[in-house]
């Protein structure tokens, strides 16, 4: 009978198992431009104390010399590059198909404007394997300017309002989300994802944005395919926010904010929850709208009005991810 390696949930080995190796996990960063994120990202992995895992870097296309400084500076992270910006979900996909041939049990997405505890892979393993890989782990992320103040945990979405919710959103961290929960959506800045789930679920929808909401919608996606997705309160990640968006025009990701989140929901949501979701989407686009006005963001304003309409009226474009899926026995 095959062994497997055991760990408790730190992600550590227990005794039992200490001449084994732990499961791999794949690291997966998208870089576009972004030496200025994607190396202080590589180093802060690099620190981690987990013995098995791999990063793979995604190059969209990069012109500001970043593949070529990780070619030359760090030999060991794998490198994909590609010609141009295709988007991040199939940025995300050919990351995650590549850690799997590499021989990958996980693969964890992660934003390139991060910084990772060295302790953050073992406690993500950890919770995944006492789960008995059937569950996606997400950690607690705060801001990486305000260190011990909250950026995101476990997110909840209601499909009659499409409304989504982040309830520990910059709340300071005083110790009262130090339980693991099991949560509805989970962010694509770092979750860990089993193989077997990926092979399930399939990758991300290529069909989204370069922006919004392709996370949301694999998380529902995950769900509905009867996995869990679990909050692990001692894994820790810092996040710049926003830092490869600072490339992006706001109207871009307004547009593309609003129309991916509607799609989501068209995809997701039965015909009397679309029709709850449009009842209260007027009141939600007067917010919006009346933020933008008070900053300033005049071309916002049309794009958030575009973005409804393709939301609501346009043809969805469907791209199946599960082609990326690997046969189970792979």
């Amino acid at each position: 009978m095959e062994l497997v390696p055991q760990l408790n949930g730190s992600g550590q080995r227990t005794s039992a198992a200490r001449d084994l190796q732990p499961p791999k996990g794949g690291v997966i960063l998208v870089n576009w431009n972004g030496a200025e994120f994607t190396i202080p990202c590589i180093e802060s992995l690099l620190k981690s104390n987990y013995p098995n895992y791999q990063i793979i870097v995604v190059d969209n296309g990069s012109r500001d010399g970043s593949p070529e400084r990780i070619v030359q500076e760090y030999p060991q992270v794998e490198l994909l590059r590609q010609l141009s910006n295709s988007g991040l979900p199939k940025a995300r996909n050919q990351g995650i198909e590549c850690a799997l041939k590499l021989g990958s049990e996980y693969a964890i997405t992660l934003d390139n404007d991060t910084r990772a505890d060295p302790d953050m892979i073992s406690h993500l393993v950890g919770t995944a394997e006492l789960a008995n890989r059937a569950s996606v782990v997400g950690p607690k992320i705060y801001w990486l300017h305000h260190p011990n103040r909250l950026w995101f945990a476990y997110g909840r979405l209601s499909l009659w309002t499409g409304v989504y919710s982040n309830p520990v959103y910059n709340q300071v961290d005083q110790g009262q989300f130090e339980e693991p929960v099991e949560m509805e959506v989970a962010s694509g800045c770092c979750m860990l994802i089993p193989k077997k789930v990926f092979q399930t679920v399939g990758g991300f929808d290529e069909a989204f944005g370069r922006w919004a909401h392709d996370d949301v919608d694999w998380s529902l996606r995950c769900r509905r395919a009867g996995f869990g997705i679990i909050f692990s309160p001692k894994a820790k990640l810092w996040h710049r926010v926003g830092g490869s968006a600072q490339k992006i025009s706001g109207a871009s990701i307004r547009y593309h904010a609003t129309r991916d989140q509607l799609w989501t929901l068209r995809k997701a949501a039965t015909r009397w929850q679309i029709f709850t979701i449009a009842s209260f989407y007027p009141l939600r686009a007067i917010v919006r709208i009346s933020a933008m006005v008070a900053r300033g963001q005049w071309d916002c304003i049309p794009a958030e009005l575009r973005g409804a309409k393709d939301g609501f009226f346009g043809s969805i474009v469907r791209r199946d991810p599960s082609r990326l899926a690997l046969p189970q026995g792979q």
